[in-house]
C-alpha cells in the first residue's frame, strides 16, 4: 500500500514537472500563442504514458484506481503551481492562472478515467471470454 501511494505521488510529481517545464520554456520563449494547444498536448501525453504505467501494475478497481490518480494528480499540479505563482516563477497572476492554466488540468482526471473504464472493460471481456469457453 505505501508503495502505491509513493507511486502515485511521485507520477504525480512527473505529471506536473514534465507540461510545466515545458509551458515555461514556451512562456520564455514568448511563444505564448503556442501556449494553450503545446500546454494540453504536453499534460496529455504526459498523463497518458503515466497512467499506461500505473494501470500496467493494477488487477482490479480500475475506475476507483483511474479515479483516485485522477484526483491526487489534479490536486498536486494546482497546488504545485500556486506555490509557483506565490514564488514569483511563472508570469501569470491567479486570475490568469485560473482562467486560461487550471481549466487545461481537467485532461488529466478524463484520461486517468477514461483508463479505468477501458481497462474495467477488457477486464470484464477477459472474464466473459474465459466463462464461455
Amino acid at each position: 500500500m505505501v508503495n502505491k501511494i509513493f507511486k502515485i505521488i511521485i507520477f504525480g510529481l512527473i505529471v506536473w514537472l514534465i507540461p510545466t517545464l515545458v509551458t515555461l520554456l514556451i512562456s520564455y520563449l514568448n511563444e505564448l500563442y503556442l501556449f494553450d494547444v503545446i500546454s494540453a498536448i504536453a499534460i496529455a501525453v504526459t498523463v497518458i504514458v503515466f497512467a499506461y504505467l500505473y494501470f500496467k501494475d493494477i488487477q482490479s478497481h480500475f475506475i476507483k484506481e483511474g479515479v483516485i490518480i485522477g484526483i491526487v494528480w489534479l490536486l498536486i499540479s494546482l497546488i504545485l503551481d500556486i506555490i509557483l505563482i506565490f514564488l514569483g516563477i511563472t508570469k501569470l497572476s491567479l486570475n490568469e492562472y485560473a482562467i486560461y492554466v487550471a481549466p487545461l488540468y481537467i485532461i488529466i482526471p478524463a484520461i486517468t478515467i477514461g483508463f479505468g473504464l477501458y481497462k474495467d472493460l477488457m477486464g470484464s471481456e477477459d472474464l466473459e471470454g474465459s466463462d464461455g469457453q
